[in-house]
């Protein structure tokens, strides 16, 4: 077990780094309605048509 760890640590660390950036990617980014960066792209799209006086479209 310990030369395991010797020859492939960094890799195993590295993998491991990369697994945890993508679930939290997938956690802010979501793939419903009800994920943070759909709400703030949806408030963003909802403000600008109301700032240009337009109507607002419903989802």
């Amino acid at each position: 077990m310990d030369e395991i760890f010797k020859q492939y640590g960094s890799t195993i660390i590295t993998v491991l780094a990369i697994i945890a950036v993508i679930a939290v990617i997938k956690l802010v980014i979501g793939n419903d309605a009800n994920s943070i960066v759909y709400e703030a792209f949806a408030n963003l799209i909802k403000s600008f048509y109301k700032d240009a006086g337009g109507v607002i479209p419903q989802a």
